[in-house]
Order: C-alpha cells, then structure tokens, then sequence
C-alpha cells in the first residue's frame, strides 16, 4: 500500500465516478480493478467500501483509496460479506456503463484466489 497524493499540477486526479471515460477505458478500468481485486484478496484484505467514489482515475489507471475501514476476509465474521457487497457495488456500476460484470462470478473467483 502507498499514500501519494494523485493528480497534476496541485489538482486531484477525478474519482472515477466523475471521470468521462469510453467503453474501452471503462473496460480498462474494470480489467485493473479487477487485478487490484485478486491481489488485495490474496492479501487477505477487503476494502469494506469499495464504490466508484473510492477508485480514481488517473494517468489510464484506476486506483484504490480510502482503506481506513478495510478488514482482513477471513477474521473479520463479515469478511466475506463485505467483499460481496463491494463487489456488487462495483459491478452494477460497471455494468450500468456496458461493461460486462458479474459480481457472483467474481465472488466466486476471488475466493478461489483467497485459499
């Protein structure tokens, strides 16, 4: 994890609900989330808050903020809940813009990725 300040100039990059991305940004942006994803659960971290108002985009990257309330997956008793409720967050956001996502399937994924 790194704490930088990511922007140009003094100006903040956008959180990625305000950035005007195309389809295939959208899909970039999507794809990097998604490695982010694998690599916090491998990690055995959720984010526990993860919406499109925590993601930034900047430089044709998305990134993650905001892990003051995270939790690790497994001793948390609401681990697991949470990483499916952000990820029904971040797939509905995504889909809604037409990238493919599926948020069970996800799920299902990133508990493959977590043992």
């Amino acid at each position: 994890m790194l704490m930088q300040m990511l922007g140009d100039g003094g100006v903040a990059a956008p959180r990625l609900v305000d950035a005007r991305l195309g389809p295939e940004a959208l899909r970039t942006a999507f794809a990097q989330l998604t490695d982010d994803l694998v690599a916090l659960t491998r990690a055995g971290l959720v984010h526990a808050d993860l919406s499109p108002y925590n993601l930034l985009w900047w430089r044709d990257r998305v990134w993650i903020i905001d892990f003051p309330q995270a939790v690790d997956l497994v001793l948390n008793p609401h681990g697991f809940d949470l990483l499916h409720h952000d990820l029904v967050t971040v797939c509905t956001w995504f889909a809604r813009r037409g990238v493919a996502c599926d948020a069970e399937a996800l799920f299902a994924a990133l508990l493959a990725e977590a043992w």
